[in-house]
């Protein structure tokens, strides 16, 4: 006779079950978007995983997603090793911060990146974009590639600069530090066991001068915006006056060096890795592919393939049941954007570069929540509105000056981290129109 199901909410999800030890990291580190593709064609939209004595569960339905993030967000909490993590660096900011410090930052900096006011700041966008135009000219006059990749590294860290301090920067110095610092970062996430996670005070030499050297930068032009007195009318300056109605909920030193560091490193970072990849699709596709296409469209429709953002995790306060599986307390959720975006029940030829999948102004045209390049709910990205005003400039920019070709014999890989990011440079020929 056969034995009757256990009760919806007890049942356990399936997945893929990995080694004794250490479960299914080794996977993982091996080719994560490969591994977390590979898990959810297989297993379907939830299916259980373990990383070491980690349980994780990988969601990848427009419905649970939005349940964790959105609906049952008060069960999930940032409590994850990946924000212990980035909180090294970044601090106690909108991207580690839990309740109520993340409420309170929230309040205070989501009227600085107000549509309206960006618009105010395009002008310093464009005169670091006109410089690297013109550097560009002079290599398409004599016949020299471009590498996509540091052109929008340095392009975003010096438009980051300017809009956030109203100043110039070395930015050497901070792409040189800031890839220490990212890659040092996914290092520790994919490792079982790290000194750091015992104390800060065992992090690599390397970690902790490219620290310092972010922190010199911005704590100097603190101190020099605050010993000025000046009328800049940067994000700086919103930053350093936001408060409640009340007025007694002003941004204190260590709050401004987070959330100034938080911006300059996550708002470049993700925009260029998202604008790398638009050129390069753009470079790959058959000539005139961005003519019948507005900006907002390949922007989109770029963040849809390459999401900056690829993966996002919180953990479970209690326990919890998503598609008729239990979750149990403390387990880790993963969502990734990558993994959602290629879901072949919700998207048509997920794998192809197809802009007019979107609207002229870059939303989507299917079904809500399948495309969360920006997150959802309260935790949506508060710089989107920055990111898409910028990427649009940036690609009208370039693909009106520029037919763009990809150079022979490049291995254009994906390199999964804190970010998506190019594993090699990206070199592309110009032909001016």
């Amino acid at each position: 006779m056969a034995t009757a199901p256990p009760p919806a909410s007890r049942r356990t999800a399936p997945g893929p079950k990995g080694g004794l030890l250490w479960g299914n990291l080794h996977a993982f580190q091996a080719d994560a978007t490969g591994f977390l593709m590979e898990t959810a064609s297989r297993y379907g939209d939830i299916s259980r995983m373990r990383f070491g004595p980690f349980r994780a569960y990988l969601l990848n339905s427009p419905e649970y997603i939005h349940h964790v993030l959105a609906k049952n967000a008060s069960n999930y909490d940032k409590k994850t090793r990946s924000v212990a993590q980035i909180k090294e660096t970044c601090g106690d900011s909108l991207l580690s911060a839990n309740k109520p410090a993340w409420q309170r930052q929230r309040r205070l900096i989501q009227p600085v990146f107000q549509p309206k006011y960006l618009e105010t700041i395009l002008p310093a966008i464009d005169v670091e974009l006109d410089l690297m135009l013109d550097r560009w000219r002079q290599c398409e006059r004599e016949g020299r590639p471009v590498n996509i990749v540091a052109e929008m590294l340095h392009l975003m860290i010096r438009a980051a600069a300017k809009m956030l301090f109203s100043s110039s920067v070395d930015a050497r110095r901070i792409e040189d530090a800031l890839a220490i610092i990212l890659d040092d970062t996914w290092r520790r996430l994919q490792a079982p066991v790290d000194p750091s996670f015992i104390s800060p005070h065992f992090h690599r030499r390397s970690f902790k001068r490219a620290k310092a050297e972010i922190d010199s930068v911005i704590l100097a032009i603190l101190r020099e915006r605050r010993d000025s007195g000046g009328n800049q009318d940067d994000l700086l300056a919103r930053l350093l006056t936001a408060h409640e109605a009340e007025g007694d909920m002003r941004l204190s030193d260590a709050e401004l060096r987070d959330a100034a560091v938080t911006l300059l490193l996550a708002g470049h970072e993700t925009t260029a890795n998202a604008l790398s990849w638009a050129f390069y699709l753009i470079a790959r596709s058959a000539p005139g592919i961005a003519a019948p296409y507005s900006p907002a469209q390949i922007f989109a429709e770029t963040l849809r393939l390459y999401p900056s953002i690829w993966i996002m995790e919180r953990r479970a306060v209690g326990p919890d049941h998503i598609g008729g599986y239990h979750i149990e307390r403390g387990s880790m959720m993963l969502m990734s954007p990558y993994v959602l975006h290629r879901h072949p029940h919700l998207w048509d030829r997920p794998d192809e570069f197809d802009p007019g999948r979107f609207h002229d102004d870059g939303s989507d045209k299917g079904a809500k929540g399948r495309y969360i390049p920006f997150g959802i709910g309260k935790h949506k990205c508060v710089g989107l509105h920055m990111a898409n005003m910028v990427a649009h400039r940036v690609i009208q920019s370039v693909t009106q000056l520029f037919q763009l070709k990809l150079c022979d014999g490049q291995t254009i890989t994906a390199e999964p981290g804190i970010t998506l990011q190019h594993k090699h440079p990206l070199l592309v020929t110009l032909t001016a129109h």
